[in-house]
């Protein structure tokens, strides 16, 4: 029994959870399910009074600007930043409402280190551009509540389709200075202090071992902080997963109801959209962007009711505004229970 909960369980844990696309603006991105994905959302909800809990690990290393490159951007007007690394903890906790309804809630704590940006400013007649050294951020990041509703299912014929709605509350630090002591500008702080919507939808279908996921999560940004309002974001996920071995399987050769230990291989295609922001009704033209992840990766499920996994992302496309740097690659893991 418990292994059964157990891919649905580590699944929804992560629906909430930001998920870093470009350098270091975090994107509510997604979990998995029955079949296992590690970043797309599939359909499937935790069985009614079953509780599950876990930590998310997402590390996004970025094609770093230099100071040359950040100072040359200044100079064209382009308000470029950049980081060394990008880290994002993320836990979180789902609760089986009913057997179709779930609820789950995320608390972040990002890290960007080394946050560098250019400057371009005026003395009298004289342009002077600059690289800055704003020392590195941390902090609690925007919580996030998300309920996930699966409106269609069939067991015999192994597919369902859920919608997803929830919200993004404005409980990270908005406060933090940089090493002159100057308050950063929102986007660099760790929150961001907007109530954002959440709105979105999955589907899946599995065929024995194979399952294939899918699923759209679109963020609506509100003014925040410093008169600011980061782009909406929206994310475009999909799964194929093999699970090699089967709880159908086990039980047929009279294995208990304590389930075995499974390994599932997961390939993703993630894909993540940012628009522009605007900081007191300006439109940053430079800001926001899209990238496409091909990410495999793979899941442990063990038979004590537990689950890891760990995943590689790879930017197969990417079209990043210049205020951005682009990707070189983003890693996560995952750990979680159930109880």
């Amino acid at each position: 029994m418990i292994r059964a909960i157990l891919p649905t369980a580590t699944g929804l844990l992560f629906i909430a959870t930001s998920s870093p696309a470009w350098a270091d603006h975090p994107v509510v991105g997604g979990g998995v399910s029955h079949g296992s994905p590690i970043v797309t959302i599939a359909a499937d909800t935790l069985p009614q009074g079953v509780l599950a809990g876990g930590i998310q690990v997402s590390y996004v290393d970025p094609d770093s600007y230099s100071d040359e490159e950040l100072i040359a951007l200044a100079s064209q007007h382009v308000h470029a930043h950049t980081t060394d690394y990008n880290l994002l903890t993320t836990a979180s906790l789902s609760y089986g409402v009913t057997g179709h309804f779930t609820l789950s809630a995320s608390l972040p704590y990002m890290r960007r280190d080394n946050l560098r940006a250019g400057e371009h400013s005026h003395s009298g007649d004289t342009a002077t551009n600059t690289a800055e050294e704003l020392g590195s951020v941390a902090g609690i990041g925007d919580a996030s509540i998300i309920g996930q509703f699966q409106f269609a299912h069939s067991h015999e014929q192994g597919w369902g389709m859920a919608l997803i709605g929830g919200l993004k509350l404005p409980t990270g630090a908005t406060h933090r200075v940089s090493s002159d002591g100057e308050r950063l500008e929102t986007e660099h702080q760790p929150g961001t202090g907007s109530w954002d919507p959440l709105v979105g939808f999955a589907a899946s279908k599995r065929w024995g071992p194979v399952s294939l996921d899918g699923n759209a999560l679109y963020q609506f940004s509100t003014k925040g902080a410093q008169d600011t309002e980061l782009g909406d974001r929206l994310s475009i996920n999909a799964a194929l997963s093999y699970t090699l071995s089967s709880e159908t399987d086990h039980h047929a050769h009279g294995a208990d109801d304590h389930g075995h230990d499974s390994w599932t291989l997961v390939l993703e295609a993630n894909g993540e959209w940012e628009g522009h922001q605007r900081i007191a009704g300006e439109i940053e033209d430079e800001s926001g962007g899209k990238v496409v992840y091909l990410s495999p990766g793979i899941r442990f499920g063990s038979a004590r009711g537990w689950s890891m996994a760990m995943s590689a992302g790879l930017p197969v496309w990417q079209d990043i505004r210049p205020s951005h740097p682009d990707n070189s690659f983003r890693l996560i893991a995952q750990v979680g229970t159930s109880f």
